[in-house]
């Protein structure tokens, strides 16, 4: 069963899909050629990049599980 609300996937520790975490290395990349201006922060409560990536996350459990009705 896909958790979709982000904080009970906080909450719970559930650990990040790998492409999210294949993402998540590509935008740190990139954020540090542009001097951190995109604010992309990982790792810790809060941080959008962490947001993004239990968003992510959903979309690839769904995508792992062959969902027709993506949100």
């Amino acid at each position: 069963m896909i958790e979709y609300d982000v904080n009970k996937r906080w909450e719970n520790g559930i650990p990040h899909h790998p492409k999210s975490m294949e993402i998540e290395r590509i935008i740190r990349e990139a954020d540090r050629m542009v001097d951190s201006s995109l604010d992309m922060r990982f790792g810790g409560d809060g941080d959008n990049g962490e947001e993004l990536l239990y968003v992510l996350d959903i979309y690839f459990e769904e995508e792992d599980a062959n969902y027709d009705n993506k949100i």
